[in-house]
């Protein structure tokens, strides 16, 4: 016989006084709620009430029982009012991991803004560049979402388009004069290409849509990084040409101490995507943050930045 039945029973029969009383209230039959007492005793091994034709009267082991059935109730209660109120107004914690640079330069501002409108939500920004493929790696790792630039396309992940991210092609003064000005896509193949990696199926294959149609090429050189920030460097300290979020750069572009490149042919924005297990209901605080970041993002220069990068930091 179901346990917390019995508790229940047992429960209303002492606060109503009668048997009676309680199995209309439970919807049952008076017999039903007097086997259910019975019952109880007869597992705990101990007399619960003392019964007469006209009164009911606690026992010692019936009083201690009772206390003890009703703080279990009011568990139940508290955690269940817990839960629906987490569905409304967000509670606990939202753990999220977000690339280097993006994270930097960006979410770090829309991470605080958002905690300050959520005082209830604990926020946890991890920064590092990570695939996410199946939604289990969200749970070993204690994770509510990814924010990422590399779409999963796996079943078990939400991909949520979050915004449209500009990416530019540059290189700094003092390489262009020591190997020349690239021309056209294909003059990339000569020079020493800084590649952007895990971003793409093939990150050494750039591709361009130019005035004819879309142009493709492969690159080489000697650094590669699954960070803009440290590509960046590179890019500043002449070593090489670089394909990178144009918010990464847009600084030194603004600054002339790095210049863009092929202007006549355009690279395609790549997303910025939320990732998230998939759900029958998505948990609340992340739907929330997802709705805010989008907000936020929208009310941003994101791909025209202002300067957030010192620029004695460039000469470093």
């Amino acid at each position: 016989m179901d346990r917390f039945r019995t508790m229940e029973s047992f429960v209303r029969v002492v606060r109503s006084g009668s048997f009676t009383i309680a199995a209309n209230q439970l919807g049952l039959s008076r017999a039903l709620v007097s086997r259910h007492v019975g019952n109880l005793e007869g597992r705990l091994g101990v007399r619960l009430l003392n019964r007469s034709t006209r009164s009911l009267n606690l026992t010692e082991e019936g009083r201690s029982y009772l206390e003890f059935c009703e703080q279990v109730f009011r568990e139940i209660e508290s955690s269940e009012r817990a839960i629906v109120s987490a569905r409304t107004e967000p509670v606990g914690t939202l753990k999220l991991v977000a690339p280097k640079s993006f994270g930097t330069l960006h979410l770090a501002d829309a991470v605080i803004a958002f905690a300050q409108a959520q005082p209830r939500l604990r926020v946890s920004l991890i920064l590092e560049n990570v695939s996410f493929r199946r939604s289990h790696d969200f749970l070993e790792r204690g994770l509510d979402l990814a924010l990422s630039l590399t779409a999963q396309a796996h079943s078990s992940v939400i991909e949520n388009q979050i915004a449209s991210l500009d990416w530019a092609v540059c290189a700094a003064p003092d390489y262009l004069a020591r190997e020349g000005r690239p021309t056209k896509p294909a003059d990339l193949a000569d020079h020493s290409c800084l590649v952007h990696v895990d971003v793409t199926p093939n990150d050494r294959i750039w591709k361009f849509q130019g005035p004819q149609g879309p142009l493709s090429v492969k690159v080489t050189g000697s650094f590669f990084s699954n960070s803009a920030l440290a590509l960046r460097k590179a890019a500043l300290a002449g070593l090489g040409i670089t394909l990178v979020p144009r918010y990464s750069v847009a600084d030194d572009l603004a600054a002339g101490t790095l210049v863009t490149l092929l202007p006549r042919h355009k690279i395609a924005p790549r997303p910025l995507l939320a990732l998230y297990p998939r759900a029958a209901n998505i948990p609340q605080k992340v739907q929330i943050f997802v709705d805010f970041l989008k907000s936020w993002i929208a009310t941003q220069e994101i791909n025209y930045p202002a300067a957030r990068i010192p620029r004695a930091a460039a000469r470093h």
